[in-house]
Formats: C-alpha cells, sequence, structure tokens
C-alpha cells in the first residue's frame, strides 16, 4: 500500500546513512518524503531483494502532478530511458541466444535499410555501448529531429555518423532508435509484439508493455511523468512520435511497474531464467554483458548496460549494472551478492539531485549485502 505524504517532512538533499542500525525502508522513506516536499519528485516505488526471500518494498507520495492517485508497487510507469536496456539489451540477448545476430558484426549486416556512407564498420555492441559515433555534439540540437515521424526515421537512416574517440561514450538516443529498427529487421517481427511475447509474458511481467500501456489498466495505476499531459504517456520527445506513427524503438517507451522490473532483474541474476523456470537466453549471454574493470569514462557500458557512472557509490563498484532514465527511475543489480534494487518515481524537478538520491537509496538498501571484499 502506498504511504502517502504527511504534511510534514524533511527539507533539503538528503545524505543516506545505515549505520547505527538505522532502517534501509527508513532510510528510503526519508530520501523520497524530503524529494516531495523539495518538488523535485511526486512519487517514489522500490522494490529490492535477491533470489530466495521476500523482497523489501514501499512507496510514497502520488502517481500524479495532481496529487490524486498515490503511487504503489503496481504503479505503470514510463520508465524513459530503462528501456534501453530492459527492452533494448534483452531483446538483443534473447536474439543472441537464438543465434540471430552476432553483436560484434557490422549493424548494416542486419540494417540492410541504412544507406548514409560509413567509413569504418560499426558493430551492434559499439551502438548499444554509445562508442558508435552517432552522439551529438554537446549543447547542440538533435540533428534528426523533425516533426514529422517518418522523416526523422529517414534522416536517422541516411546521416552518417560523426568521428568517434576510441573508447569514448557518446550517450545518444539516436543509437538505439536504430538498433530497434535493426532489431526489427534481424527478427522479422514488431518490437512489441518480440518483447511481449518473448520477454514480458514469459517473465510474468502482467502490467509490462512498450509503445503504449496495456490496455484496461485503470486511471490510478498509470503513472504521469515529465513533460507529458495526461497519464500513460510517453515522456521522450523523441520516442513520443516515432511510437505513435508505428515505428519501432528502443530509445524509449516501455510502461512497466517496480514489482514487474523487479522480476526482470531477477532472470538477470539467474543468468536469464525467468521466476517460473524458463530460460529467455543463457549464460553464455550474461558472460557477454559482464561488467568490465572500473575506469574514468563516465557512463561506461557493457552491452547497454552501465558500470561505472558518477553518482555510483564505491562501494557499489565491481559486478553491478545498471541504467537509469531521465524521468526518475533507476534499474540495478549486483552480480556478486546476487541483489537488485529497483526505483521508480514521478520526477518533476531536479534531475541530478534526482539521480543522486535514487543511488543513495540504493546504497542504503545494498550495503548490508556487500561485504568487505567491496
Amino acid at each position: 500500500m502506498a504511504v502517502v505524504l504527511a504534511a510534514c517532512v524533511l527539507a533539503g538533499p538528503f545524505r543516506a546513512s545505515a549505520s547505527q542500525g538505522e532502517d534501509r525502508l527508513e532510510v528510503c522513506r526519508r530520501i523520497f518524503e524530503a524529494e516531495i516536499a523539495d518538488g523535485i519528485i511526486h512519487g517514489a516505488a522500490i522494490v529490492a531483494g535477491g533470489l530466495e526471500e521476500e523482497p523489501l518494498t514501499g512507496a510514497w507520495g502520488w502517481a500524479d502532478p495532481s496529487h490524486e492517485h498515490p503511487m504503489t508497487t503496481k504503479t505503470v510507469i514510463d520508465i524513459a530511458s530503462v528501456t534501453k536496456v530492459a527492452a533494448g539489451a534483452t531483446a538483443f540477448l534473447v536474439a543472441h541466444s537464438r543465434g540471430m545476430v552476432d553483436f560484434d558484426a557490422p549493424f548494416t549486416n542486419y540494417l540492410s535499410s541504412f544507406r548514409a556512407p560509413l567509413d569504418r564498420k560499426i558493430s551492434t555492441r559499439e551502438l548499444a555501448n554509445h562508442v558508435s559515433g552517432f552522439g551529438e555534439a554537446d549543447g547542440k540540437p538533435r540533428v534528426y529531429l523533425d516533426v514529422d515521424a517518418g522523416r526523422m526515421l529517414d534522416k536517422l537512416l541516411s546521416m552518417p555518423p560523426g568521428k568517434p574517440a576510441p573508447g569514448k561514450v557518446k550517450y545518444s538516443c539516436r543509437n538505439y532508435i536504430l538498433l530497434g529498427q535493426e532489431f526489427e529487421a534481424l527478427s522479422g517481427r514488431r518490437i512489441e509484439e518480440f518483447c511481449r511475447n518473448e520477454i514480458f509474458v514469459p517473465a510474468g511481467m502482467s502490467d509490462t508493455s512498450i509503445g503504449a500501456p496495456l490496455a484496461g489498466i485503470p486511471r490510478e495505476r498509470l503513472a504521469q511523468t515529465i513533460t507529458t499531459k495526461g497519464p500513460g504517456k510517453i515522456s521522450d520527445y523523441v520516442a513520443r512520435p516515432l511510437w505513435k506513427a508505428g515505428i519501432g524503438t528502443f530509445n524509449a517507451g516501455m510502461f512497466s511497474t517496480a514489482e514487474d522490473m523487479a522480476k526482470l532483474m531477477r532472470v538477470y541474476l539467474r543468468g536469464g531464467v525467468c521466476d517460473n523456470g524458463t530460460r529467455i537466453f543463457g549464460q553464455a549471454e550474461m558472460d557477454l554483458i559482464a561488467p568490465g574493470p572500473s575506469n574514468e569514462v563516465d557512463g561506461a557500458r557493457s552491452f547497454g548496460w552501465e558500470y561505472a557512472a558518477k553518482e555510483l557509490p564505491k562501494e557499489l563498484s565491481g559486478p553491478s549494472l545498471f541504467h537509469s532514465g531521465w524521468s526518475g527511475q533507476t534499474a540495478f543489480f549486483d552480480l556478486k551478492s546476487r541483489r537488485f534494487v529497483v526505483v521508480l518515481t514521478t520526477r518533476c524537478g531536479d534531475y541530478d539531485r534526482a539521480k543522486r538520491d535514487r543511488f543513495a537509496a540504493i546504497a542504503a538498501l545494498m550495503r548490508p549485502y556487500l561485504g568487505d571484499a567491496r
């Protein structure tokens, strides 16, 4: 059950500490109620745990700007860029397990409709890790944007990349729009149909979809995220027109709940096995995305999943993978402790504080399980 914000709460950014036995859910409550009071988020929901015990759950605040509907762990939220890994990377792992794709082959082997000149081969893995050169210059508009989604896709398929610095991450939705088109070409199936039948249904993610929320979900369970005019809408201004025009993309557009995302995190912790025992990909695929050594590249990636970021506390570095969404979400799992944390919020204020505080909550929930070796 959601816990609605009381009249008096803490003010100012919270610095989490799990010292002196402070209850981990109480730490999270203080973090998120302070954020609600300061206009950073409307509400938050968390699910955290491992593979054996019942997970810890909590929810605070509201699912909508009018503060009419309480946030719960069953609230369906547009998870923004977490789509890149929850749908995109996962779909590619499923395809790889079936011999449908080679991550290190040129992506143009599969996406024949890409017609821009290339001065080097760009692999599917390079697209997934944002080291392809398809990023935009800092502070510059996205060169492919167009009010017409068809023209936007035509630009994406006809514009060459820039020249990336070796190993330099240049985060860009452009990579995942191309990956979406590549995936549909290599699989011969629509993204939303493949993800539903090959990921969401086997994993028991009964409230999860991509492109639009599932029909029949009641209004009170649909969150309204930043920049949208109503509940159940895609917040990303690039993905929104593409999905509206029926153009599949992996950059954003997935809707899920904290409880459903927890099921996906357990799939990853089991090396591709769902709660019901169904295997959707294998340990070989997990080996392909295992975190690399720590480095100084902000946002270092392992087939889309991040393993190094400035917001990640030092005690969580190592065998952890995660991804965040700009409208207020982070999905995290740790391969050593075999634990996960899902934090979904409806952000309405300071992006940096919201992201920093989500990682503070993750650190509080994870700290008892890290051990001396970390």
